[in-house]
């Protein structure tokens, strides 16, 4: 600026000092003297100052509006909010400040959409079942939300990184690469280790680009994992009931061909033979009736519960007196410790076939002159039930399955084959679920299982 300033008073000393030579001339006729010269000269000197320090005052008056306009825009430039411009309307650059002040206002309601905006997607990202990462066009992870850190199981940084810091899995690793590689969206199902059990999961790679330059990598994880296990166990489900199914309608089939074949003319093989035709269909019957049970279960809401008041130490004398025919033939000893007088309200019918297999199911797999115990606790919430038995135990490995449709305990390490169609825990599981209740077993091999079901108290309504 100095420099500017004594630019501009050297031009004007010459420019004033021509001038002045000139018009001393012209109003003389004759040469200007020496004296007369360095009068001129001082005069001159004088009267640039001034004439200079008017100028730059005048000029800087005037540049202050657009000083002002240029570091308001700078300010917008680093996201600050800078004050309004505010100038006389007979101002050369009123509009030009008005434009400005209008910007800033629009930059800022553009500011806070977009703030907001980022803060929903982010929130909406946080709780998002899937799985998603954001990877730029050099391979570093720009975003990536809390079920995506949950399926690799590990902690992702808010810093961009190399996305293979986070992904180590070799199929979705080998996917993403092939992305980058083809440019074309791909999607496989895999599978990912975790905790306590690995997951089957959906995942899709999907190449996104706005221009020929720029392009990002969209990876998205869905876990599937219930999907396959309902599956393999619809699967299951079939293959298991024909299997049950083709059994007794074999035997039952092949005995009555043997005894039309000529078998019926001797008395001691016909009723033999009648006999197993009669067990076989028996236990066709029974499995026709549980599968027919479940399906009913199914069909039915919560809301057709038909709820009374049960004596429940009662319900389970009744239930006992039941099987225990059932229960002599192994010798075994049947014991109801429930407290006379104790009533929940709850559905009579659920209830008594939920006894009835837990009961059954601790005879079955008990062992000669072994014992079947009922108990029952309650507090201020809830009340349970609890069935134990000294027989042959489950495995921890098995204990987990045992609910499913059709499982059966391996025979061959219990030593001990025992009828049924593998469907009683099922139906059990079914109706507590349909009571708004939950089962949960106890067992060690060898020395006998609890099975506990437990349901909320509910008060006459």
């Amino acid at each position: 600026m100095i420099k500017r300033i004594s630019l501009e008073y050297l031009v004007t000393v010459a420019i004033n000092m021509v001038v002045f030579f000139l018009v001393a001339q012209l109003l003389d006729g004759q040469t200007v003297s020496a004296s007369t010269g360095i009068q001129l000269l001082e005069l001159n000197i004088l009267i640039s100052m001034i004439e200079v320090g008017a100028f730059n005052l005048a000029f800087r008056h005037r540049q202050q509006p657009v000083t002002a306009m240029t570091h308001k825009v700078e300010g917008m430039l680093k996201d600050e909010e800078p004050a309004h411009i505010l100038l006389r309307k007979d101002n050369d650059y009123y509009e030009l400040a008005m434009a400005i002040n209008h910007l800033q206002t629009h930059q800022q309601k553009v500011l806070r959409a977009k703030t907001q905006q980022g803060e929903e997607l982010r929130l909406l990202l946080s709780y998002l079942p899937i799985g998603v990462m954001v990877i730029d066009r050099y391979r570093k992870v720009e975003m990536a939300n809390s079920a995506m850190a949950e399926f690799l199981q590990t902690e992702i940084r808010e810093r961009r990184h190399p996305y293979t810091q986070d992904i180590h899995q070799f199929e979705l690793v080998s996917l993403i690469s092939q992305v980058f590689s083809n440019k074309q969206s791909q999607r496989k199902v895999i599978t990912l280790p975790g905790m306590p059990t690995e997951k089957r999961v959906e995942a899709s790679v999907i190449y996104t680009s706005t221009s020929e330059d720029f392009f990002q990598i969209l990876v998205l994880l869905y876990d599937v994992t219930e999907i396959y296990a309902v599956e393999k166990m619809q699967m299951d489900f079939l293959s298991n009931a024909s299997h049950e199914l083709k059994t007794p309608v074999t035997a039952i089939s092949g005995f009555a061909e043997t005894l039309q074949a000529g078998a019926k003319d001797d008395p001691e093989t016909l009723n033999q033979f009648l006999g197993i035709i009669q067990k076989e269909s028996k236990r066709l019957t029974e499995l026709i009736q549980d599968v027919l049970s479940i399906s009913r279960i199914e069909s039915q809401s919560i809301s057709q519960q038909k709820l009374s008041d049960v004596d429940i130490s009662e319900l389970v004398d009744e239930q006992l007196s039941t099987l225990q025919q059932m229960a002599s033939v192994k010798h075994i000893v049947l014991v109801n410790q429930i407290p006379a007088g104790e009533v929940q309200r709850t559905d009579e019918r659920k209830l008594v076939e939920i006894i009835k297999n837990l009961v059954s199911n601790a005879i079955k797999y008990n062992r000669e002159d072994g014992s079947v115990t009922i108990d029952y606790e309650a507090t201020e919430r809830e009340w349970t039930l609890k069935v134990t038995d000294t027989g042959i135990g489950i495995a921890q490995n098995e204990q987990s399955r045992i609910f499913e449709r059709f499982y059966r305990v391996d025979s061959s390490r219990t030593k001990q084959v025992v009828n049924g169609t593998g469907l009683g825990l099922a139906i059990v599981l079914e109706l507590v679920q349909s009571l708004q209740g939950q089962i949960s077993v106890k067992s060690q091999r060898g020395v006998g299982s609890t099975f506990s079901v437990t349901f909320p108290i509910k008060q006459q309504q």
